[in-house]
This record gives C-alpha cells, sequence and structure tokens, in this order.
C-alpha cells in the first residue's frame, strides 16, 4: 500500500501557550516550498457537528436558554394494561382444571377484579376475587378459566416468576352487577443539568504580529500569513469538536442523593454533567450484535421501538451510524435477499453503465418495517474521526473485516420529531453563560480579532495576554421511548 510521502510529521506544542519559540518548534518558519496554501492531507473539519446542526443549528426552536443550572420536565408514558407474576404454589399441576379457581400473587395492585388476563399463550381467566396483600410483597387475586372445557388448565409455565399477563375487558352478569374500580396514571418528573466548560488560550511576546510561511484561509475568504489567524481557527475547532461530542458521551452525575462529587480542587465548588445523547439512549433501549448483523436483529431492535410509542406528530426519526454499520446493514439485507431468492435481480441494479465503461456498486441505506416505518440511515463522522475513534485505532481496537475503529460500527436511533409544536430534543444553555469571551491582557500585543480592549490597560504584570472562553451545555430529550443504541460487540 503507498503512503503519502511526507517530509516531516506534523508536530503538537503542548506548553499550553503560543510565542515564536511555539512556531519554532512547531516548524512553521522553514525555506521556500511550492506551495504556501497550508493543505489538510488528513481530513476537513467539517460535517463533524450533527447534534448542534440539529439543536442549535434550527433557530430558537431548538434551544432553551434557562436561569438555573439544572431542570425538570414531567413525563408520561403509555397506559399500562399488565403485570406480571410474582408468586404461584407449584404443587397445583392443573390450576383451574374442572372450573376450580386458584389464586395467582401479583407484582402491583394494577389488575381489577372482574377484568379478564390474558396469558402468554392466548389462555383466558376472569379476576373473580381481589385478595389483597399476598406474602411475596405483590398482590394476591383469585382467578378462573372462562372455558366451559372441564378438561383445561392453565399452563403451569405461563404462572413462573416474572411472566406477565394482560388485562381485558371486564364481563358481569345481566342484572344486579357491582361495579369495580379504575386506575390512573399521573405523570413522572425527570430531571437532567447543565455543564459547562472553559477554554483558554495564551499567547506570549509579540507572536501575534508574527508572519510565517504559509498561508491561510480567514473566515472572511481571504488569506493571510499571520500565524495567530490559524491558532485561533484551529482553537475554535477544537471547541465545537470537544463540545458536540460532549453532547454525545456525557454522562449525568448526580447520585440517588441528587449530590455531586465531582469537585474543582481550586475551589471546591461542584462539576455538574449533563445527560449526552449516547446515555440517553442507552437508558432508553440499548442491544449489542456480534461479527454478522442480521436483518431479524434490525428488525427486532429497532423496528420493535418504533412500535413502542403510538404518539402522532411530524415524524423525524433518523438511525445515525458510522461506516461500519452501514456496511453491517448493507449486507444485513442483501444476506435476506440472498435467501428469499431475489440474487439475479439484485444483480441488475448493482450493476450500471457511464460512458467508456461500466460501474458496480449499489447500497442500502433505508428499511421499511412490516408496519410500513422506514428506517434511513445517516452518517454520524464522529464515530470515524472523533476523539474516541482516534483512540479506539490506536488502542488496536479495530474491526478485522472493515478496518474500521469499532465505534464505527455503531447505529444511535435518534427521535427528532415534533410533538405538540414542541421539538423532541432541545441544546439546553444557561442565561448570562451562553458563550462568554474575554481577554486577560498583559503587555503581549493582541490580535484584532480578540476584540476591543485599551492598549495602555493591562490586568496581569506578566508578559502574556489570555483570551476567555466560558459556555454552558446541556441536552434535554423529551420522549426517549424511540431512542435506541445498537453497538457491535466482537
Amino acid at each position: 500500500m503507498y503512503k503519502l510521502k511526507e517530509v516531516y510529521r506534523g508536530r503538537y506544542d503542548d506548553r499550553g501557550f503560543s510565542s515564536e519559540e511555539t512556531i519554532a518548534n512547531l516548524m512553521l518558519q522553514k525555506p521556500s516550498e511550492i506551495s504556501k496554501i497550508l493543505t489538510y492531507t488528513y481530513g476537513m473539519d467539517d460535517d463533524r457537528f450533527p447534534l448542534t446542526f440539529m439543536t442549535e443549528g434550527q433557530g430558537n426552536v431548538g434551544v432553551k436558554d434557562l436561569d438555573t443550572v439544572q431542570w425538570t420536565w414531567k413525563t408520561m408514558g403509555r397506559m399500562k394494561f399488565d403485570d406480571y407474576v410474582v408468586y404461584f404454589n407449584t404443587s397445583n399441576t392443573t390450576p383451574g382444571k374442572n372450573g376450580a379457581s386458584f389464586e395467582v400473587e401479583f407484582a402491583t395492585h394494577w389488575l381489577i377484579e372482574q377484568y379478564g388476563l390474558m396469558g402468554p399463550d392466548g389462555t383466558h381467566v376472569r379476576i373473580m376475587k381481589d385478595l389483597g396483600l399476598g406474602t411475596h410483597g405483590g398482590y394476591l387475586y383469585r382467578l378462573k378459566l372462562t372455558t366451559p372445557d372441564p378438561n383445561r388448565f392453565v399452563d403451569p409455565d405461563t404462572l413462573a416468576k416474572g411472566v406477565y399477563w394482560s388485562m381485558t375487558a371486564p364481563t358481569v352478569s345481566e342484572s344486579r352487577s357491582k361495579g369495580n374500580r379504575s386506575n390512573a396514571m399521573g405523570p413522572g418528573k425527570m430531571t437532567s443539568q447543565l455543564e459547562f466548560h472553559r477554554y483558554s488560550e495564551e499567547i506570549a511576546g509579540n507572536v501575534a504580529n508574527v508572519v510565517v510561511e504559509y498561508e491561510f484561509k480567514t473566515k472572511d475568504g481571504g488569506t493571510t500569513n499571520r500565524w495567530i489567524s490559524e491558532e485561533q481557527r484551529q482553537h475554535d475547532i477544537a471547541q465545537r469538536i470537544m463540545d458536540e461530542e460532549r453532547l454525545w458521551i456525557a454522562e449525568y452525575n448526580r447520585d440517588e442523593n441528587g449530590e455531586i462529587t465531582l469537585m474543582d480542587e481550586d475551589n471546591g465548588n461542584p462539576i455538574p454533567h449533563t445527560s449526552g445523547m449516547i446515555e440517553i439512549c442507552k437508558e432508553s433501549n440499548y442491544d449489542t450484535y456480534g461479527e454478522v448483523l442480521t436483518l431479524n436483529k434490525i428488525e427486532r431492535t429497532i423496528g420493535d421501538v418504533l412500535n413502542k410509542d403510538t404518539d402522532t406528530g411530524t415524524m423525524e426519526v433518523v438511525l445515525g451510524v458510522g461506516k461500519g454499520f452501514a456496511q453491517d446493514f448493507d449486507m444485513a439485507i442483501r444476506n435476506d435477499a440472498r435467501s428469499e431468492g431475489f440474487v439475479t435481480p439484485l444483480g441488475d441494479k448493482m450493476i450500471g453503465e457511464t460512458e467508456g465503461g461500466l460501474t458496480y456498486g449499489k447500497y442500502f441505506r433505508q428499511y421499511k418495517t412490516v408496519d410500513g416505518h422506514v428506517i434511513t440511515l445517516k452518517n454520524l463522522p464522529f464515530l470515524e474521526h472523533g476523539t474516541m475513534a482516534e483512540a479506539a485505532k490506536k488502542n488496536g481496537l479495530i474491526n478485522p473485516r472493515t478496518g474500521l475503529p469499532i465505534t464505527s460500527h455503531r447505529a444511535y436511533l435518534l427521535d427528532f420529531s415534533t410533538y405538540n409544536g414542541q421539538r423532541n430534543v432541545l441544546k439546553v444553555r444557561q442565561k448570562g453563560q451562553i458563550y462568554n469571551a474575554g481577554v486577560l491582557k498583559g503587555l503581549t500585543p493582541i490580535p484584532p480579532y480578540w476584540g476591543s480592549v485599551p492598549t495602555n490597560a493591562i490586568s496581569t504584570v506578566v508578559d502574556a495576554s489570555r483570551y476567555e472562553v466560558k459556555n454552558s451545555y446541556g441536552l434535554q430529550v423529551f420522549n426517549s421511548t424511540k431512542m435506541l443504541a445498537l453497538e457491535q460487540k466482537l
């Protein structure tokens, strides 16, 4: 395999401030070259910010500014119509036979006298009596089969601990029946919090005016030879990359008592962390797959998740994936197509014609479930090029078939729908600390795009100046029922 010819490898400088010595260390003051335009041979920095674009990039509808660090929201799931068994006396091997009643203890008091119950095998019983608290932490009910067949009985396996039975409509006599009761659900409450980021850039000496041999693009499309312009661009890009990935990988850090144990050693104050998209997806629905992804796995995970919620709205559900997962997805559908005998028609679709030759290659990027949901793949570049992906490569966490980092073989089902006029995913910020930037000026000249600072006023006796940025970020997902994390585990 041919390698890019390198005159020298790009260097890093982690001294924490920039000066003329830094520029020399980075080998930016060099003799003439063929091209003085700095080329990003190892990849551009665009298209790395999908969550920022889908929230902040949508204007006011995608953000929420708060006065406080923490926030809460009410949530309510779908109406519950089932409960699970906690105890049944297994000495009764033929429960319900010859019309006999039998007792079963369920986990909660959600089941109602007079209502019917249906077991996982389709068996129908009626709740004859609510017997109140049981002896195994649940509630005891007396049940009876509804079939007139005296030889029928309930399969004891369907009364094992943890088996769910679902309620059916209450049936009563034609006359002189008594009433029953009803269940109601109230909203729950969830909470999350902001986290705060601080970025600093320190320069010393006369670096703001140092000219190097490279030319850099400026924000207005022109070029400049001042190194500080490129350093500022790198500083801004690094902030955006870090902030975007925090929206994905952050983990909520208050304990069950609502306390934060992570403390700033400089001031003793707590350091809050928000709940990122990956944590939200995993806590909602999480599954893994092995070396081969199958269509059945796609249907049983993604399809089932989409079926969980019957809410209506402007549906905007996408499957954010790495390139590795996209390849696995395509292979899963091709394998299923082959098993169904669609090989020849599929081959016709793969081969196309261009001027003077042929092309080969088309790939599945959508799948329609049996109930009409369309799953559309959208690439998440940070799964191949983000900080955790780069670390995975260097740690040897590589898929042996694709050669991609293992992070690339991940998929996240994201619900950006609008429910009752409210976007489901918001970026949350704190008023007054959305994005604050300031300059600590010393005797070192500052570049013009740091802002207007009096040239004769200094805030430190050190021959250095600092550019400080502080922002606040949080992620809010109102309805996470259609969120899913699906990751490859080898």
